[in-house]
């Protein structure tokens, strides 16, 4: 439950809290699917990123989603269930291990990120692909610190869903 008012439009407590600044929310969203849509960087990798952030800030909301272009990319539930784990399992390619590790500094110690993390993610993304990563990184800390702070959630699309 969020602590704003719900009396703005919308039909999920994301939308009714953008919906007191309507502007703010379409700019937000384009902003947001740009990262999906233009593809910079693999699908797969930014959702597993995307996942971790979620699952260090304890945003239970951003856990239950699936990105539809990291499935399509062919991101599984078992390699997802393996997160937790990361560094001991043997599903993660080397350019995953080095972008989970950069986001799990970004997120839970951003001044300790160094020259060595960024190098060790720069060893497999081009200098366009580390910017709009670490972009991604951004909104992805940024809106799950969002939705905890205020209590509130998207819907998920429906095929955005986890499949029980």
């Amino acid at each position: 439950m969020s602590w704003l008012p719900a009396s703005a439009p919308g039909t999920t407590s994301l939308d009714r809290v953008f919906g007191l600044r309507p502007e703010l929310y379409e700019q937000y969203r384009e902003f947001a699917e740009l990262f999906w849509r233009l593809r910079v960087v693999d699908p797969v990798l930014l959702e597993l990123c995307r996942l971790r952030v979620a699952a260090l800030l304890g945003c239970a909301r951003e856990l239950e989603l699936r990105r539809p272009e990291a499935a399509g990319a062919g991101l599984g539930e078992k390699k997802i269930a393996a997160l937790d784990d990361w560094r001991r399992s043997s599903v993660f390619s080397p350019v995953e291990r080095a972008c989970l590790a950069f986001a799990e500094k970004f997120v839970l110690e951003p001044h300790g990120l160094s020259d060595e993390d960024a190098a060790a993610v720069s060893a497999h993304l081009s200098a366009a692909e580390m910017v709009a990563f670490t972009e991604a990184l951004a909104l992805f800390d940024g809106f799950a610190r969002f939705q905890i702070l205020l209590g509130v959630a998207p819907e998920p699309a429906p095929d955005a869903r986890v499949q029980q």
